[in-house]
């Protein structure tokens, strides 16, 4: 990919039109050497109204709001209105997607942040970077590893009808006649007393099914108490929520994030696709243009536009066909397939090096858990050998 118009097919490039006056190229722009020392500091606790206004204004990537998340750093940048979300493990700055900023001043600001990282001698990743911000990096000398795959639908287009979404349409109907209802909840109103520790509780039962902590890198948290610009929807069956959705907001595209998708273990059949098609009409209603259902981790990974090490992409799809013990990846890809999205957006991993250090890194910024109690936890796992 050497040309953005080469990056963007055709049919998405509708939903650049925010960004259409950025779109013309990427700057190779060096620092300053009397710059130096004032690019090298970090300012960890910058206003809110500063961080929220350069999101407003430039976020792009469907997981930028997750820059307001508490296990994010914030490099604020100097030359250009921008900032860099990031995490540091072991001598590794990841950041959180690529740089949120004018697309045309991108290469600058992944300049910066390069710099701040050389002058605390941390090694730069970059995870889940849209296909918007490969030219850059790639110009910079990195390399790329494709992560998955994300589901765009338009929502003045999305429909329940027709052959294709006769299943959606007949398991959603099937929820609504038991009784289930959906409706858009708003956590700071007076009836958030009785909801929102439904909800907590649900999101707690969760996550304790699935032996997990709360993840904020690439998922926010519930956030109920500061909802922010996050919308919930939620279903409710016999006077009691049953599945909540939340998404964030997508500033820069018109569009929001499918971030937490929750439900209780006894839901009537049908719910969730009720709740998620229903949720749809309600934000198309109220003006928002495109909803991402978030990305399909390690989906199509062989498929790749850009050039990529063919090796980790051949472990990492042997990880998703044979890891089940980890994650559903292909139930997960295929339950946002059967909605039928309108296209669908690669991300990816930019990276320099990608060696133990930068794996555990990843691994401790996603799971909480370094590499060495994961392999722990997989040696000691038991091992079913079958009828002898």
């Amino acid at each position: 990919m050497t040309a953005l118009s080469n990056a963007v097919p055709p049919h998405r490039r509708r939903f650049l039109m925010p960004l259409s006056r950025y779109l013309t190229k990427f700057t190779q722009s060096k620092l300053p050497h009397d710059d130096a020392h004032k690019t090298a500091q970090m300012l960890d606790s910058a206003p809110d109204k500063t961080l929220n206004g350069i999101l407003k204004s430039y976020g792009f990537n469907s997981t930028s709001y997750l820059a307001l998340e508490s296990d994010k750093k914030h490099f604020f940048h100097h030359q250009v209105p921008a900032v860099t979300a990031y995490a540091q493990f072991n001598k590794v700055a990841i950041a959180a997607g690529e740089p949120i900023c004018p697309i045309d001043l991108l290469g600058t600001a992944i300049d910066e942040f390069l710099y701040f990282s050389q002058q605390r001698s941390q090694a730069p990743l970059f995870f889940e970077v849209t296909e918007l911000a490969v030219p850059a990096l790639q110009q910079r000398g990195f390399k790329f590893l494709k992560l998955g795959e994300e589901p765009f639908f338009e929502l003045d287009k999305f429909t329940l009808k027709g052959n294709k979404m006769a299943n959606v349409r007949s398991s959603g109907n099937t929820a609504r006649k038991r009784g289930v209802t959906v409706r858009e909840y708003y956590p700071t109103e007076p009836e958030a007393s009785q909801i929102n520790p439904q909800l907590e509780a649900i999101s707690s039962r969760w996550l304790e099914t699935r032996g997990i902590s709360e993840l904020s890198f690439t998922l926010g948290t519930l956030s109920l108490e500061q909802p922010g610009d996050r919308r919930y929807y939620i279903a409710e069956y016999d006077h009691q929520v049953i599945a909540f959705l939340t998404y964030s907001p997508i500033y820069a595209r018109q569009g929001v994030y499918l971030d937490l998708m929750r439900r209780t273990e006894n839901t009537p059949t049908g719910t969730m696709d009720l709740l998620l098609s229903e949720s749809f009409r309600l934000l198309g209603a109220s003006g928002v243009k495109l909803v991402t259902m978030g990305m399909s981790p390690l989906a199509n990974l062989q498929d790749c536009p850009i050039e990529q090490s063919k090796q980790l992409a051949w472990l990492l799809h042997k990880f998703s066909v044979h890891g089940k013990m980890f994650y559903h990846f292909q139930q997960l890809h295929d339950f946002k397939r059967k909605f039928r999205p309108h296209f669908w957006e690669p991300k990816y991993l930019a990276y320099r090096d990608l060696g133990v250090r930068e794996v555990d890194a990843i691994l401790q910024a996603l799971l909480h858990q370094s590499l060495g109690r994961l392999v722990w936890w997989v040696l000691n796992q038991p091992i079913h050998l079958g009828p002898l």
